[in-house]
Formats: structure tokens, sequence, C-alpha cells
């Protein structure tokens, strides 16, 4: 059984209702179970066998979600298998939940899935889209603008009614200098349930999960978190590694504001061992400057950028290392846009079948 630290709990409950530890109304019962299912850890309560009366007493009422997380999960296997069928198993790696529900809970419906994240060799990318769609997978427009443009980082097709990411890289190659060449070297080989593939080496994984983060902002879904608090318990000894890779990759950041937002929601996690990595990231200042001006408090601001636009922007441009990198992503974007929305017009014009802009799912 996956222990997740009972901090947790009061924390959801907070961001739920408002109130308290633990909720006593019927109506807070229900938010709290409810904010639980949005954040993806409605699984994880139902498993939970430390909880509150009154908590446990009303299980019941949500057990048929778990059925629903079971058949979602068996739907994501299945379009993985198909993607092995048509691209070879060696031909990609599965990242984030469809690597997780494996590599760190017992059962996969416990991290449920929204879709399936796949990362391709950059040099392999457009070969794989092509015998994708030459097998009945073209390419799905889940995003305007940008997304067209030639050598955007991610493309998305549909499988079974399961939405698929291929990635060849996390996102815009300019954030960073991440060595995707030497993670796909370094991927290792998993058995799962049903399936088996590849997925990133541990200190990857980490590595991959805190750039992520940060390109939310790190205002993520408190699942994001329990993952990371997964990913430490289970690959702590990674951490020196993984400090070294952040130096290299231009991360720092990244590393330093994921390990300080994951200890302060749960501070078990706090060893010599990932304090050593916590100072041995930045400097003082720096570090200072982060935890005070720029990280949210994921145990009082709920996700999903509730504090505007403009907060974001300077949580974005402040996660990254270097000055240079902040102005070439402006120069990248407005170029990505301009490339992408004028090839977006051009297949419009010519009659070909992409969703009208405000039918496309938001991202």
């Amino acid at each position: 059984m996956t222990q997740v630290p009972l901090e947790l709990w009061p924390v959801v409950c907070r961001l739920a209702t408002g109130a308290a530890w633990p909720p006593r109304s019927e109506a807070s019962i229900s938010a709290f179970f409810d904010f639980a299912n949005h954040q993806q850890i409605l699984p994880l309560l139902m498993e939970e066998p430390n909880l509150p009366s009154e908590i446990a007493a009303a299980k019941p009422k949500f057990r048929a979600l778990c059925a629903f997380y079971r058949k979602r999960y068996e739907l994501a296997r299945a379009a993985i298998l198909e993607l092995q069928r048509v691209l070879g198993a060696d031909a990609f790696l599965i990242l984030k939940g469809s690597d997780y529900c494996h590599r760190l809970y017992p059962r996969p419906e416990l991290r449920p899935m929204v879709d399936v994240d796949i990362l391709i060799p950059a040099a392999q990318f457009h070969a794989a889209i092509e015998r994708l769609a030459a097998a009945g997978y073209p390419r799905k427009y889940s995003d305007f603008g940008a997304g067209f443009a030639p050598g955007h980082h991610e493309y998305s097709i549909e499988i079974g009614n399961v939405h698929v990411e291929p990635h060849r890289s996390f996102g815009q190659r300019v954030r960073a200098r991440i060595d995707y060449v030497g993670m796909w070297r370094r991927r290792e080989w998993f058995d799962g349930e049903s399936f088996s593939g590849y997925r990133l080496s541990p200190a990857d994984a980490i590595l991959c999960h805190v750039f992520n983060l940060a390109l939310e902002e790190f205002s993520s879904k408190l699942i994001r978190y329990v993952d990371l608090f997964l990913l430490l318990q289970l690959y702590e000894s990674e951490l020196p590694e993984c400090v070294v890779r952040a130096k290299n990759w231009a991360i720092e950041r990244a590393l330093f504001s994921a390990l300080h937002l994951v200890c302060s929601l749960f501070p078990v996690l706090m060893t010599a061992t990932v304090k050593a990595a916590i100072d041995a990231l930045l400097d003082a200042p720096t570090r200072r400057f982060l935890v005070d001006r720029v990280l949210p408090d994921p145990k009082m601001e709920p996700s999903g950028h509730v504090m505007g636009r403009n907060v974001q922007l300077r949580r974005k441009f402040a996660l990254m290392d270097q000055h240079w990198r902040k102005l070439a992503l402006c120069f990248f974007s407005v170029y990505e846009t301009t490339v992408g929305s004028a090839i977006e017009w051009r297949i419009r014009r010519s009659g070909g079948l992409i969703p009208r802009r405000f039918t496309i799912r938001p991202q």
C-alpha cells in the first residue's frame, strides 16, 4: 500500500472548505470529496485507512468512481499497447502518470491520468507521427497558433478516445539545455501490469517531474506533489546526481523550488540528503527570493493559476535560470505564434479539416 502522508488531508480540507480538519457537516464532507476528485487524489483517499469516522462513513457514496478510474486506466493501457504495435516498443518511452501508475503506486488506477504522454527522440519524431497517421491516427488539433509551428515540442493524437501527446521535448528548448540524448540513452525497461516498456531513469524522472512543475509555475494539482513525494521517497539517493544535472541543464530553480514546496507540504521529506540537495542549489539570496516573492503556497493557494495571468507570467520568468533564456523565450514564443498562425490560416483557407478555435479543448 502506498503510504500517503497524513498531512495531505488537512490541506485538502482547508482548500476545499476553508475550515479546519476534519470536515464535519454533510456539505463540507461532500466538498472535501469533490475537491479530492478534482485534484486526482480521490482513489488514494478511498484507500486511506486512517481517516476520521465522518470521512470513512462517506466513502460508499464515491465507490463508483473507483470503477471509473479502473476503466480509464484500461483504456490508457490499450492506447499504449496500440502505440507499441504501430511504432514498436523501443521507439518511445512513457512519461508522467503513465509511468508513475506503475512505478510509484501498487495499483495503476490509484494514479488517475487525463491523457497519455510519450517521449520520442527528436530525430525520429516526424517519422513516428507519419506512421501513426498511416495507421489511422492522424494529428488531432487541440491547440492553435503556436501549435502549428514546425518543431513545436508536442503533438496530439487520439487512440480509442484516449488523448495521447507525443513529445519531442518537455517544452520549448530555449527554456533550458536539457540533455535529451543522454536521457534517452539512460532510459530503462520496466514490466508493468499487462504491458512492458521504456521509461526514464530514476534521476531523469525526478528532473522531468520538477521541470514540468516549473512549466506550470507550480500551480499544479496535488497529485503532482504526491508523485514527487513518492519519487523522492523511492529515489532519495539519486538527489546528488539530480543536483549535478540540474546545474548542467540550467534548471536549478525548478529543482530547488520543487524540493522546497514538497517539503513544505510534507515535512517528513526533509531528510539530511534532501536538505543537502537544497543547500547545494543556487545561492542563499536567490533561494530566499524564490521563497519570499515567487513561489505559491500549495497549502493555501489552489491549483490552476487562480492568482491571474500577470502573476503566472512573473513566476514563469522568475523560475528560469538564465536571463538570456527569458528574452529568448519571448522571441521564440512570438516566432512560433506568428509562423504557426500563418500555417493554420493557410490550412483553413485550403479547406483543411481543422476544428474551429472555440471548439478546441483547452490545455
